[in-house]
């Protein structure tokens, strides 16, 4: 067209159609579109520059659903109702594939009091791509007469007709509902799963998924063997329990999606590699490493064996105790009252590391929570503080309950400074006495 258009709305690939309004013929359908663009433009690119051979244009991006119903019920013009319709028939709710873009060009000489907006070169070179494999929606292709717009606008659409039709039938009892079943099924749900909630049949998901989306159940169970398959061959490696527990199948349906797989790509599928046994002579060799001091943990990680494997080997260590629910009822005793990892262990005669294990399943537990409020003190006194409580207890003659409420603790903290204060007065008698006899000898 010899004159510039004044605003070009442009939906992409794959329903690449465009259509340019003149403010002479269109000046309704013109100040409908520029408050669109104006108000409801995506902040993210936002408004950029593009050079066109026609001339230089603003541009910014629409959603493009919400666009395009908005350009086929608010816009009174054929040309955009033409547009509209035919963009919408490439998009399909249930198909998967990103919609495709939908842009506003406004003419740079229709807002030349406004200000420039910024330049997005990637932006421009794809919407400049995107108008050279477009077709052009022209006006002289429609009548252009508005009343017969609006009087056709006025009938009810057939989609709309057919939809009622369909409501319009008595719902049976429990039966399942068709959009749930579809909204379950995009946010990735088990077909199982989804028979369950809506009690209904495997067959009647599968004929829905078909008509709807047009995939059939073998397709489906295809792009399952092929994620199976995906994830028994990734780096690092997945174990086949966490694959049988991620699907909720068993082991040997694993093992056919992943033949099933490797059959119909060629590929030769190559066992993995079994846990290593240990010979008579590693055991001998891994003993005498032990007495030497190495640490089991290099010994699993060198041989690439199991803890379970080594002790099958080799056995425990000599202080080595099982954890019976005595032992652990003693640790989490011992642990809310306060005492160390190291004093838990000089007390049952354990080890640290069994110590810790111990603790480890119980210490986050509610009920180990509580008895950590009545028995263990986490309000650490100043030494200024502990000072002035010990001698209230111990020189003014004031009762412990008195003293621990003043102070916020409880009566096993304040019982550990008053003994921590005795021990200190003890030894420094002690240091003196050594001091005194040492002076009488001299």
């Amino acid at each position: 067209m010899a004159e510039t258009a004044d605003l070009v709305v442009h939906v992409a690939e794959p329903a690449g159609v465009a259509a340019k309004i003149f403010r002479t013929n269109d000046e309704a359908a013109l100040s409908e579109l520029l408050h669109e663009a104006f108000y409801h433009y995506s902040r993210d690119p936002g408004w950029f520059e593009v050079i066109l051979p026609e001339g230089r244009f603003y541009a910014c991006q629409l959603v493009t659903i919400p666009f395009l119903h908005f350009l086929h019920r608010r816009v009174s013009c054929a040309q955009i109702r033409a547009l509209s319709e035919r963009a919408l028939k490439h998009i399909s709710p249930y198909s998967g594939a990103t919609d495709p873009a939908a842009w506003i060009m406004i003419n740079a000489s229709l807002l030349t009091p406004l200000t420039r907006p910024g330049v997005n070169l990637w932006q421009a070179r794809k919407l400049t791509g995107s108008l050279k494999k477009t077709l052009y929606v022209e006006a002289n292709d429609w009548n252009g007469d508005i009343s017969a717009f609006q009087a056709e606008e006025k009938e009810p659409p057939s989609i709309p007709v057919k939809e009622n039709k369909v409501s319009d039938r008595k719902k049976r009892k429990n039966s399942p509902d068709p959009e749930k079943v579809m909204e379950r099924v995009t946010l990735g749900w088990r077909v199982r799963d989804i028979c369950e909630e809506q009690k209904c049949s495997e067959a009647y998901v599968y004929k829905l998924i078909k008509s709807r989306m047009g995939n059939s159940a073998m397709d489906l169970r295809w792009k399952q063997w092929e994620l199976i398959s995906a994830m028994y061959h990734a780096e690092p490696k997945i174990t086949v329990e966490e694959i049988e527990r991620t699907f909720s199948i068993t082991r040997s349906a694993v093992y056919y999606a992943i033949r099933k797989v490797a059959g119909r790509d060629g590929q030769v599928i190559t066992p993995r590699e079994k846990e290593r046994k240990l010979t008579p002579e590693d055991a001998a060799v891994i003993k005498r490493k032990l007495n030497n001091g190495a640490l089991r943990k290099d010994i699993l990680s060198e041989y690439s064996i199991t803890a379970e494997t080594l002790i099958k080997h080799v056995g425990t260590r000599e202080d080595y105790r099982n954890l019976t629910g005595e032992i652990t009822a003693e640790v989490i005793r011992l642990r809310v009252q306060g005492k160390t990892l190291q004093q838990t262990a000089d007390i049952l005669g354990l080890t640290v590391s069994m110590v810790k294990d111990a603790w480890r399943e119980k210490k986050d537990s509610p009920e180990i929570n509580e008895k950590r409020v009545k028995y263990d003190n986490r309000n650490v006194l100043s030494k200024r503080d502990r000072d002035q409580a010990v001698n209230a207890v111990l020189r003014d003659g004031h009762t412990r309950k008195q003293v621990y409420t003043q102070y916020g603790i409880n009566a096993l903290t304040l019982r550990r400074y008053i003994r921590e204060a005795q021990q200190r007065e003890l030894r420094a008698l002690r240091e003196k006495d050594a001091g005194s006899d040492s002076n009488d000898e001299s």
